[in-house]
């Protein structure tokens, strides 16, 4: 039977240090819960699209909610389709080539992609698409603009400003004085308009 001086007893000091070290891992994965809670948020909150894929297939694993705002398709409807499946590239060739571009340089930008939602209507969006690592995992994240309004705001205001521009052209035109003929003896005289250059 072993005395009581066999008896081990940590130290206060040892004692305090594994209490600390419980604490401190306690504290880690609840910054972590937190962590990844506000990530959350922020992925069902944005505004913009957001698409993770698989980086060996390019098929999507998840899709924030306004995804499906914008083209119409379910949560569980985006699970395992590619990009060209839900009318973001043209076709599936397209999507080969985007996705062996990404693979190289880690990055790929389109500044005005067409797209078609599940209701037919046209969008035109700014695609953005990343590679990164993520717990030793190869990750892919697309992250999708709708411009269309932007878009079409541009469109109107070159329209409004040839619109001025003809109408400017007209007055000034208008405005021309021919000189009646013979009026400079020994000399042909023609009036003469150029518009300004758009610098000016």
């Amino acid at each position: 039977i072993p005395s009581v001086a066999d008896t081990y007893y940590p130290s206060p000091s040892a004692l305090e240090a594994a209490q600390a070290a419980q604490a401190s891992a306690e504290n880690i994965a609840d910054a972590l819960k937190v962590s990844e809670l506000r990530f959350r948020r922020l992925f069902e909150a944005a505004r913009d699209g957001i698409l993770l894929l698989d980086s060996e297939t390019g098929a999507i694993t998840d899709a924030n909610p306004f995804m499906a705002e914008l083209l119409g398709y379910t949560h569980e409807e985006f699970l395992g389709k590619e990009l060209w499946e839900i009318g973001l590239l043209k076709d599936e060739e397209a999507n080969r080539e985007a996705f062996e571009l990404l693979k190289r340089e880690r990055y790929v930008r389109y500044e005005n992609l067409p797209l078609q939602t599940r209701r037919g209507d046209q969008r035109e969006v700014e695609f953005v698409s990343n590679l990164y690592r993520e717990n030793g995992h190869t990750v892919i994240q697309c992250n999708i603009r709708d411009i269309t309004d932007r878009k079409a705001a541009e469109k109107a205001l070159a329209a409004a400003a040839a619109r001025n521009e003809r109408i400017a052209e007209t007055l000034q035109r208008s405005m021309l004085v021919e000189s009646p003929a013979g009026k400079f003896s020994g000399l042909t005289v023609e009036t003469l308009y150029a518009a300004a250059l758009n610098e000016a």
